[in-house]
């Protein structure tokens, strides 16, 4: 596990995720009142780089503020929505704008997790559950969702 926490905060910060954001904030044992997160990476829209890059992100790009959130603990289905609610709940007290919930795990999902997940579709959060073992990854059918597959495929 912790093999692959480091390999997807490099990939957050300095692979392939850093086209998506610029994450440049990454916190181990995050917690929000009494729920703990192995990991919490944040970051905004604002790309910086070159001038044309600065110019571009500066006059195109909003400027939204993200993160990845990586929740490994034992899970069920009803401990998953309420899990979401709580993170939506700290995403508008700290103004983030979408957010990424990565839950990676030894071995297979259950079923009823794999369909909640599949019928969590809210627009500012992507849940991916990644099977370690499988080296399979599958995300809940928002486009945040969507888009953060292959970002969270860090398998060592």
């Amino acid at each position: 596990m912790e093999e692959y926490l480091l390999r997807l905060e490099k990939n957050l910060m300095v692979g392939s995720a850093r086209w998506v954001a610029d994450f440049r904030e990454s916190f181990r044992g995050y917690q929000i009142e009494d729920t703990h997160f192995d990991m919490m990476v944040r970051g905004g829209m604002k790309i910086k780089g070159f001038l044309l890059s600065r110019l571009f992100s500066f006059l195109v790009m909003p400027n939204y503020q993200v993160a990845c959130f990586v929740y490994s603990q034992e899970l069920e289905a009803s401990t998953l929505r309420s899990l979401v609610r709580r993170l939506l709940e700290h995403m508008k007290e700290m103004g983030l704008d979408w957010a990424w919930l990565v839950i990676p795990k030894e071995g297979a999902f259950s079923e009823k997790v794999q369909k909640a997940v599949e019928k969590i579709d809210y627009r500012e959060i992507g849940i991916a559950l990644v099977d370690l073992a499988a080296r399979e990854v599958s995300t809940n059918p928002s486009y945040v969702g969507k888009q953060m597959g292959r970002h969270v495929r860090c398998f060592p």
